[in-house]
């Protein structure tokens, strides 16, 4: 083989490249005439004057120099002008015979095929609450076929639509998103009043938009977006940090109880604790297991004049303090709606004077999850044993309001308590926190220690069962132990009977001492609740 420098080399590759780039090149002219011809049709059957030789141009740029497919670089050519002109896309592309009409169970049946153009005339049966600044409006449309979701985006410039009312959706673009479809309306599209009036498909499988008006009780409430309407008692207001919600608790009725968030956006003005309300056109929706009542513009909330009673639906743990989080001891809140304040400001309503409050934001193990925990003022007050105003004075008096927070510790961290209150999806909203009763180290003690027989028994069982000839799997070693079981439980009598002569005075004055002194040890470490450790 012959060997190059690198010029040649170089010389060489240049030339086969410009070779293959002429013969690419002339395949793709073919192309490029056929899409300039049919971009200029497209103007002048609109009124918009423009060459061959200047969009073959344009397209050769995009597809040569910027390597853009052909099929983008003609849309992007295409729009350019469009825009140039002053042209609507809608009146382009609808009407031309490029888009066809479907029924929303043929759109349905287009799951995986996106962007497909396509008109079609539907009823607005539900209007979503919506967070996203992109989009405008979002909800249910359907006809005699099924139901359909649908995206009406804020760059579109269309017309909000309207709660039962029928509209020809043209140029419209079908999307799938795991395995459903999705109907997107955007610039190109156009939405007008139909004069048909559709009597929409009834089904189960479209987030029950059919049964909008129906009323429920809290327990039935198990589907995420459920539309429903309700009567229920609003059991608790909790704080609210978020500028976009106006209200947030628990509600219930004699099945159960929920969370609730009335959005901003609701024009929802007012909700109080304790009062019942009828709740129309509430959404449920679902996350991580657990199910939660959104409020939003399309519901409606009358305040009832009988009292709806509520099944009390408390959660129960005992566990240990282990920690407690920001935002605990004394702080400040807004006196017009609450919210804890943030450097003296409220999101709500600015800078104002604040009125002091006291809680903690506990977490509670108890052995096998982290139980985080609010527990409100007149509760934190019977823990530490004092009072709102003497937590203030402590903090006056020192110039550190940490002063509150390192006597929780104190006092709090540790030790086992009864917890009681209402779940939601992260918190314990605490009714009641105890002190858990005592552990009797002694009793704990022999528990632990049966246990351990009863595992050794299985594990020589098991041996034997399994044909193991070992000096442990006997027969006269199973025996044995059978026998100290039996032994055991026969001395456990005697030995409750000692304890509770022990733990009554009844024995000498050295066993006293012992009794004492473990007791004194189990406070020292905290063990002040019913369980092992």
């Amino acid at each position: 083989m012959t060997d190059m420098n690198e010029t040649e080399f170089t010389e060489t590759r240049n030339s086969a490249y410009t070779t293959n780039n002429k013969t690419t090149r002339s395949i793709d002219d073919a192309g490029i005439e056929e899409r300039s011809a049919a971009i200029q049709r497209l103007l002048a059957d609109n009124g918009a004057d423009a060459g061959v030789p200047e969009i073959k141009a344009r397209l050769q740029e995009l597809i040569y120099q910027f390597k853009v497919p052909p099929a983008e670089a003609q849309r992007s050519v295409t729009n350019a002008y469009l825009k140039k002109h002053n042209i609507s896309k809608a009146k382009v592309f609808t009407g031309r015979g490029l888009t066809a009409t479907k029924k929303i169970a043929e759109i349905n049946a287009m799951a995986g095929a996106n962007d497909v153009w396509v008109n079609v005339t539907g009823k607005v049966i539900q209007l979503w609450e919506n967070h996203h600044e992109s989009i405008a409006q979002t909800g249910l449309i359907g006809d005699e076929t099924g139901i359909i979701k649908f995206t009406l985006w804020s760059s579109s410039g269309l017309s909000l639509l309207e709660l039962h009312k029928t509209y020809d959706f043209k140029s419209v673009v079908v999307k799938s998103w795991n395995g459903k479809v999705n109907v997107d309306m955007n610039r190109a599209s156009l939405i007008e009043p139909s004069a048909v009036e559709l009597d929409v498909l009834r089904s189960d499988d479209f987030g029950e938009a059919d049964k909008a008006n129906e009323m429920r009780k809290v327990a039935e409430l198990n589907r995420d977006n459920l539309w429903t309407d309700l009567k229920a008692s609003v059991v608790q207001l909790f704080e609210n940090t978020h500028e976009s919600i106006a209200f947030a608790g628990i509600l219930g009725d004699e099945t159960g109880t929920m969370r609730f968030t009335a959005w901003k956006t609701s024009g929802i003005e007012n909700i109080e604790a304790g009062k019942s309300y009828l709740i129309s056109n509430a959404i449920i929706k679902e996350w991580n297991g657990n199910y939660a009542a959104e409020l939003n513009r399309a519901c409606k909330i009358e305040e009832l004049e009988e009292t709806i009673d509520v099944k009390p639906a408390v959660y129960e743990v005992t566990g240990c303090a282990v920690d407690i989080q920001a935002g605990s001891g004394l702080i400040r809140r807004c006196p017009d709606c609450s919210k804890v304040l943030s450097k003296g400001v409220c999101a709500e309503h600015g800078k104002v004077k604040g009125k002091y409050d006291l809680r903690i934001k506990a977490v509670f193990d108890d052995g096998t999850r982290a139980n985080e925990t609010v527990i409100n003022c007149s509760m934190t007050e019977k823990i530490l044993g004092l009072t709102l105003e003497d937590t203030v004075l402590m903090a006056t008096e020192t110039l550190d309001p940490e002063c509150v927070n390192d006597l929780i510790k104190k006092e709090f961290l540790g030790k086992y308590y009864d917890v009681r209150g209402f779940k939601t999806d992260r918190f314990i909203i605490a009714e009641s926190v105890e002190p858990a009763a005592p552990v009797n180290l002694r009793e704990a003690g022999l528990l632990r220690e049966l246990i351990e027989e009863e595992l050794k028994i299985k594990t020589i069982s098991d041996e034997v069962s399994s044909g193991a000839e070992t000096e442990t799997g006997s027969d006269s070693d199973l025996e044995e132990f059978e026998r100290l079981l039996a032994s055991m439980d026969e001395s456990n009598d005697e030995s409750n009977d000692e304890f509770s002569a022990e733990f009554n005075g009844e024995s000498d004055r050295e066993s006293n001492d012992a009794s004492n002194d473990a007791s004194n040890d189990a406070q020292d470490v905290g063990f002040t609740a019913g369980g092992v450790i």
